[in-house]
């Protein structure tokens, strides 16, 4: 038997398209929401199944209990980074991998869900410094470098899937200007790969703002994955050495090697703004 198509009433054609639009957002926002949400709920069941921890560590977890929105917002700056980890570093000793997984689900719910927790400005960075503490300074490099690649994924399937109405109309500056940028210096497949890498690499667009844009105006998966190892690798390198630099001086054994990181670091941050300077200047020589 064969299935009749849909006839248009008279009150269909009569529904302007604005409210149709807005209709589509509301209901891909809800869908998001509910991903997010799920999610969310799974993190908390984790946490709630994890083995406890001992009263001296807890006690420094309640110190950076946030007190106001102000608080919510900084409470992955460095020196609470350092309260974090040493109240953390014990619990490490006797449940690594059970704190790994928790560290690597917030990761995930960071980079994969931006546009409920912009607010946490640094997060993911946070996170990956303590990864670099907690666990070998190889196995951190190529753990978060495998995160960033698999929230970048997640973000894509659920923005290719619901999320290109939302963000044209929550984003749509963003969105319009990245677009723009792509138009003028993508023409080829190695052109998105090397544009999204140094994108990556430079403080130009946010990592996570690049993991929501990228699906709503389609780019190929591929292209990205590469241009996503790429490109966050010089930061994954930064911040696990600063984790491993937190995890030396917080022991008794300080030796020369100490200096090794801080000298690595310094010169992945001075090609960090080499690579945004030439992006600047390039951009004006363009616009004059």
């Amino acid at each position: 038997m064969k299935k009749e198509k849909h006839k248009i009433t008279p009150q269909e054609k009569n529904i302007p398209d604005s409210q149709i639009k807005s209709n589509n957002v509301k209901t891909n926002l809800f869908y998001i929401i509910l991903i997010f949400l799920t999610y969310i709920l799974g993190v908390i069941l984790y946490i709630c199944a994890m083995p406890g921890m001992n009263e001296d560590s807890k006690k420094k977890l309640r110190v950076l209990a946030p007190k106001n929105f102000k608080d919510l917002k900084n409470i992955l700056s460095v020196g609470k980074i350092k309260i974090l980890y040493e109240a953390l570093i014990s619990y490490r000793n006797e449940h690594g991998i059970v704190l790994l997984i928790l560290l690597s689900l917030f990761y995930i719910s960071y980079n994969s869900f931006p546009l409920f927790l912009w607010w946490m400005t640094g997060a993911g960075s946070g996170i990956t410094v303590l990864i670099g503490a907690f666990y070998n300074y190889t196995f951190s490099i190529i753990y978060c470098t495998m995160l960033s690649i698999l929230s970048s994924l997640i973000a894509y399937v659920v923005y290719s899937m619901y999320g290109k109405s939302v963000i044209e109309y929550f984003l749509k500056d963003p969105l319009a200007k990245f677009n723009e940028q792509l138009n003028k210096r993508v023409k080829t497949t190695f052109d998105l790969f090397s544009y999204i890498a140094i994108l990556r690499v430079t403080p130009i667009f946010p990592n996570t703002l690049i993991n929501i844009l990228a699906p709503c105006l389609s780019l190929p998966v591929i292209p990205l994955v590469f241009a996503t190892l790429v490109g966050n690798l010089p930061n994954i390198i930064i911040l696990v050495s600063i984790g491993q630099t937190i995890n030396r001086l917080s022991s008794i054994d300080m030796t020369h090697q100490f200096y090794v990181p801080i000298a690595f670091i310094a010169l992945l941050i001075l090609f960090q703004r080499v690579m945004k300077y030439t992006y600047v200047e390039t951009k004006k020589d363009k616009q004059s």
